[in-house]
């Protein structure tokens, strides 16, 4: 009986060290994940996809099953996003859609929240991964076409105004946009603050996209983008 007790503990010990360490790699596959994101916007897409890739391939065991898990969840987290709201999204139907355990998913997300900036992280950084080569109206055209290709899970979380899609959308919109139209825009308006020129530039980028993908569009990609340069009186080239 003592042995057979002794070898119980010794399975719980094992099994409890196993959780904690899939918790320790999955936070740090996830914050080092962001950390990419985030630093190496520029970087070419295709090169991050096949760092990514690479990375996996020489994963040992337990880390792939880590990142096999982690994907189920978010393909499920995209599944529901396609059909409702994320406001309605409970975390349960993650769980259920994944078929995984209610452990196993707040070891790899604390909320449903962790899984929509990672959407936002994936989501922009392709988005406004720039050429050197491309014209602000080309640019720009690029940016509407992304979001007519996933309209599915992006234009429902812009057309709901989600707050926290919002706030990130409008950084990298500041942080990407603005700057090809600033220099003529304050050439233009030497009088009106730069902060309140580029407040209206990621604004008016904002409605132009939804009105578009809610009624106009029976208009291009391309004609859109030209509505919203005359509106700001900004050149193409």
């Amino acid at each position: 009986a003592k042995e057979e007790s002794n070898q119980l503990l010794r399975q719980t010990f094992i099994s409890i060290d196993i959780l904690r360490n899939e918790t320790i790699i999955s936070s740090l596959l996830y914050l080092l994940s962001n950390t990419i994101n985030r630093k190496d916007r520029s970087k070419l897409f295709s090169v991050y996809v096949i760092e990514q890739f690479v990375q996996i391939v020489h994963m040992p065991a337990q880390d792939r099953r880590i990142t096999k898990t982690r994907k189920a969840i978010y393909s499920a987290f995209l599944q529901l996003l396609n059909q409702k709201g994320y406001e309605t999204i409970t975390v349960q139907e993650i769980i259920d859609l994944a078929d995984v355990g209610r452990s196993t998913f707040y070891s790899h997300y604390e909320s449903k929240e962790l899984l929509l900036d990672e959407l936002c992280q994936k989501l922009f950084h392709h988005l406004f991964e720039r050429a050197q080569h491309l014209s602000p109206q080309d640019y720009l055209t690029h940016i509407f076409q992304h979001f007519k290709k996933n309209q599915d899970h992006v234009t429902s979380l812009l057309l709901s105004k989600n707050d926290y899609f919002i706030r990130q959308l409008r950084k990298e919109l500041e942080h990407d946009v603005y700057p090809m139209v600033a220099e003529q825009l304050i050439q233009s308006y030497p009088n009106i603050p730069h902060s309140y020129l580029k407040h209206l530039v990621v604004s008016h980028f904002i409605e132009t996209l939804s009105w578009w993908l809610k009624k106009g569009k029976s208009y291009s990609e391309q004609e859109v983008v030209q509505f919203y340069l005359e509106i700001l009186k900004v050149g193409s080239n």
